[in-house]
C-alpha cells in the first residue's frame, strides 16, 4: 500500500495542484487583460 501511494497517488495529486494553478493564474490574468480593456475603451469613448 506504501508504495502504491508514493508510485501514483502522491503524483497524481501534485499535477493536479500544478493544474489547478495554472488555471488560476491564467484566469487572473485574463481578468486584469479583460479589465484593463474595458478601461481603456471607455477613456476612448470620452
Amino acid at each position: 500500500m506504501d508504495d502504491f501511494l508514493h508510485t501514483y497517488v502522491i503524483p497524481a495529486l501534485i499535477m493536479i495542484g500544478e493544474s489547478l494553478l495554472l488555471i488560476v493564474c491564467l484566469l487572473i490574468f485574463v481578468a486584469y487583460i479583460l479589465y484593463a480593456d474595458r478601461k481603456i475603451w471607455a477613456a476612448v469613448q470620452l
